[in-house]
């Protein structure tokens, strides 16, 4: 579904923050992203999204080639939450809510989609009416989440979904994830809570700086990878398969 061919990705003229990254996301699978800071993992997100240009290389998704004419992020259904949630603080909460859908035409489906994101993050139902910049953290990547939910993705692309959040928020976050993926959505997660992240995803790419992959594959395959242990820290271990 998702292929990122050998990309490169300049900030001005001095910083190389991204030198020849590929990566695959199959229709189906959840894929994770993980590194270190400054490792160029979200750089390669805003590329995938067509926020960053790539300098070289190429990335598509479904044989349109991100950055052509003919290629839109609404258009071809992929969803991005930053890590910086992009929540407009001047709306209430369903107000934030209804933009994901704003694109749609089908809107009694849409009314349908919304009571299936208030089931699955209660908390928005109950703030329905307050003002999307007096929600925690945690509720504000939520209702982000919940937003990006609203296109009906065929990509789901979320950076950083729990950095700086709570425990219990972050296990709220990763069930919401694998609940995603036990539905069949596909996901392309950066996530510096590298441990989560290999337990919930199918494959992963162990990113470093400067933006380069050092290891690939499933938490068993990554584990027989020295360097890559040696980079993480610890031995991944392969996620139970049922």
């Amino acid at each position: 579904m998702l292929s990122v061919d050998d990309i490169h990705v300049h900030y001005g003229a001095s910083v190389h923050a991204v030198q020849g990254l590929s990566l695959q996301v199959g229709e189906g699978e959840l894929v994770s992203v993980i590194g270190q800071n400054g490792a160029g993992k979200s750089t390669v997100l805003k590329a995938v999204m067509g926020v960053v240009p790539t300098a070289s290389g190429r990335i598509t998704f479904d044989g349109v080639e991100v950055g052509a004419s003919g290629f839109s992020s609404v258009k071809q259904r992929m969803s991005y939450v930053p890590e910086s949630r992009g929540i407009f603080a001047g709306l209430t909460v369903g107000e934030n809510l209804r933009l994901g859908a704003i694109v749609r035409k089908d809107r009694k489906l849409v009314e349908a989609d919304i009571e299936r994101e208030l089931e699955r993050f209660p908390v928005l139902r109950r703030y329905w009416d307050r003002g999307a910049s007096l929600l925690s953290g945690g509720e504000q990547q939520q209702l982000a989440i919940a937003r990006a939910l609203m296109l009906r993705p065929r990509l789901l692309v979320l950076d950083e979904p729990t950095l700086g959040l709570a425990p219990i928020v972050v296990d709220l976050i990763f069930d919401v994830v694998e609940q995603l993926r036990a539905e069949g959505m596909t996901i392309l997660l950066v996530e510096q809570n590298a441990v989560r992240a290999l337990e919930v995803a199918d494959r992963s790419y162990v990113v470093q700086a400067p933006g380069r992959v050092l290891g690939e594959g499933t938490a068993t395959e990554l584990a027989a990878q020295p360097d890559v242990v040696d980079h993480l820290g610890f031995t991944p271990e392969g996620r139970v398969q049922p």
